[in-house]
């Protein structure tokens, strides 16, 4: 795939959404696209450059830029990747999980660049409509990876959940060990959970609302167990 410039630089430098010294931090293979996208990159580049080329965009800013309103709008639809890792946070930190409530922290909250608390980020830096679809993802892979690793380490988050299980392999290079059977892991004070693909088929709300009681446990073991 012959590839200009301002792509190669966004598949180097563009992670994600929200703030790098956010508290909750989420990991996925690759930024999804709107079948009406086309697999076209180009209003992807235009709006990350618009907004200067960042690491780390807005996400409510980004989309409405695309033209992909519906994710933030007064009630918006409810983001297919989104909606359990929403799930799996606000029972990790003891909140209301009903579709409204996470309908409003998809709009005023997920990976915003203020008034956030999330870190949303992709192991590639070029959107794709599925697998399948022709990237060049092993682009600058080994240097998003240590990026990755590098900002843990220095941020300390207290979650980072990692999904995907074509990609446990690059996982397990971010946080520099394999991961037990359970999927969790302590790297220093930040938990680490690796998952399957939110969209993943056969898993339940209760898998996201069981491993979010679990990660809480884990982190406040005084607690009693809901």
């Amino acid at each position: 795939m012959q590839m200009d410039d301002d792509t190669r630089d966004m598949a180097r430098r563009c992670y994600g959404y929200g703030r790098w010294d956010a508290p909750y931090w989420f990991i996925g293979p690759e930024q999804g696209m709107a079948q009406h996208e086309n697999d076209d990159l180009k209003l992807r580049v235009e709006a990350w450059l618009h907004f200067g080329g960042p690491e780390l965009c807005d996400c409510h800013a980004f989309h409405g830029r695309i033209g992909q309103k519906q994710w933030h709008q007064d009630t918006p639809r409810l983001q297919s990747t989104w909606r359990p890792l929403m799930l799996l946070l606000m029972t990790f930190l003891g909140k209301r999980a009903d579709n409204d409530s996470l309908r409003a922290y998809q709009r005023d909250r997920w990976g915003r660049l203020s008034g956030g608390e999330t870190c949303v980020i992709e192991l590639s830096g070029l959107a794709a409509n599925n697998s399948t679809v022709l990237r060049e993802r092993d682009l600058f892979r080994r240097e998003r990876i240590e990026v990755i690793r590098q900002r843990i380490l220095v941020y300390k988050p207290a979650l980072v959940v990692m999904y995907g299980v074509n990609e446990k392999d690059h996982w397990e290079q971010v946080v520099g060990r394999s991961f037990p059977p359970g999927g969790v892991l302590n790297l220093g004070s930040t938990i680490v959970a690796f998952t399957p693909h939110p969209t993943s088929h056969g898993l339940p709300n209760a898998y996201w609302i069981e491993l979010g009681e679990q990660l809480r446990q884990k982190a406040n073991p005084s607690q009693p167990a809901q």
